[in-house]
């Protein structure tokens, strides 16, 4: 005969299983920068790809002014980011937040004080470039 288990106590190991099963999961570390890790055409888009990087930048850590010919998608993983574009308000993103920039649109970053960790994907039409700088003086 075999032993039977009582409810609780099985209820207590499987709780048990769970919290040991969320350790903590080793996560890719890569340099300071926006490291690309995707590009690529897209086939439900003929004439666009789509370009996907990991940024990491230090405390305060900056982006210049620039825009993009096409979308823009940001994810904030870690830290935090100010996004502005001139002319409109400054908008501060947290860890899980997400924001969509507009083609066009133009924008600058800068990171927080505990520095930022994010993923950002481009949707870029084929011949244009990813990112188009615009002079600090045209932002005002």
């Amino acid at each position: 005969m075999r032993p039977r288990i009582a409810p609780p106590f099985a209820l207590g190991i499987a709780l048990s299983a769970c919290a040991q099963g969320s350790a903590e999961i080793p996560v890719y570390q890569p340099p300071a920068g926006s490291n690309e890790v995707l590009r690529g055409p897209i086939e439900a888009a003929p004439g666009h790809s789509l370009v996907t990087a990991d940024i990491v930048l230090g405390a305060g850590g900056r982006v210049p002014l620039h825009y993009h010919h096409g979308e823009e998608f940001l994810t904030i993983l870690g830290g935090s980011a100010t996004v502005l574009r001139p002319g409109m308000p400054d908008l501060v993103l947290a860890p899980g937040e997400a924001f969509r920039i507009p083609p066009g649109t133009v924008h600058a970053a800068i990171a927080g004080p505990e520095g930022l960790r994010a993923i950002a994907s481009w949707v870029v039409p084929d011949g244009k470039p990813l990112r188009v700088a615009v002079p600090e003086e045209q932002g005002q």
